[in-house]
């Protein structure tokens, strides 16, 4: 926790000075983050089967969703 004479100080500074100080916070912060590592994917490939259901079937989106919050 900050000391009250130290933030009273810093609020009385200099703007190039508080600058500074940001500055100097950021570059700590940054040093002490650590990247998380990349997520890795199953990787694994798959084929999608197209089939014919014998005549052309319309979908309506809207009765489908409002089915979903009616729920």
């Amino acid at each position: 926790m900050l000391d009250q004479d130290t933030v009273q100080q810093l609020k009385e500074a200099p703007i190039a000075d508080r600058i500074q100080a940001i500055e100097i916070l950021l570059q700590s912060l940054k040093h002490h983050l650590t990247r998380p590592a990349p997520r890795k994917t199953a990787g694994k490939m798959f084929t999608a089967r197209t089939f014919n259901l014998g005549r052309d079937i319309s979908v309506d989106r809207q009765e489908i969703y409002a089915e979903r919050v009616s729920v």
